[in-house]
């Protein structure tokens, strides 16, 4: 990619506020990724759940680089290594589907920031700034409309410098963070179910001794 990529006639942008632009946005659409919030806020990857976000996010800007020739991963792979990930480090197995849009989501921010186009990047930002709770669905196709062009300009201007790299995902990672009560269920699945009750030879159910009785 050349050092500077052109937006409207007359102006350049080069590749740091291209680069800028990008990582500002993987962060927003990371916080505002459900499943993965809540496995790394509920401290499903363990006492490290906070470094393993910041893991993932420094693997993604590696993976995606404007001083190289292209991507390490297309999108099919960035879809695969996110699911992978989450199930592996957070023990979480996604059924809805989400690592797919989160992919997409990144490998078209990646395409229009390289262009110039900060359009997406900034308009993900802006909704996770104000929706931070809620699941954030992003229109990658057709054209913004003027009105929304010039709040999404006025919202998230400078947008770099209101989320960038160096802020953490979801705090500072700590190494006495821990997780108090029984581990979580994956994603999706149902509550346990209750042990059946044990029955001898002759048919009768036995009754388990009371705890704190002998």
């Amino acid at each position: 990619m050349n050092s500077t990529t052109s937006t409207m006639p007359g102006e350049q942008v080069t590749l740091e506020t291209a680069s800028a632009e990008f990582q500002a946005g993987v962060t927003a659409v990371l916080r505002s990724w459900s499943a993965f919030r809540t496995a790394v806020e509920s401290g499903w990857g363990g006492a490290a759940s906070k470094e393993k976000a910041e893991f993932l996010r420094t693997h993604i800007f590696e993976c995606f680089d404007y001083k190289k020739s292209k991507p390490s991963v297309d999108v099919y792979e960035l879809e695969d290594n996110l699911a992978i990930y989450l199930e592996e480090e957070f023990s979480v197995v996604l059924e809805d589907d989400s690592e797919k849009q989160v992919a997409e989501v990144i490998w078209k921010m990646f395409e229009m920031c390289g262009r110039g186009d900060f359009s997406l990047s900034r308009q993900i930002i802006n909704s996770s700034r104000t929706c931070h709770s809620e699941k954030i669905v992003v229109q990658t196709h057709g054209e913004l409309d003027d009105d929304s062009d010039e709040d999404m300009e006025t919202n998230a201007q400078n947008a770099s410098e209101m989320m960038t790299p160096d802020d953490f995902l979801f705090g500072a990672p700590t190494k006495s963070q821990s997780r108090s009560g029984p581990p979580p269920r994956q994603l999706g699945e149902p509550e346990p179910e209750k042990p059946l009750p044990e029955v001898d030879e002759d048919g009768f159910t036995m009754v388990p001794p009371k705890k704190g009785k002998k």
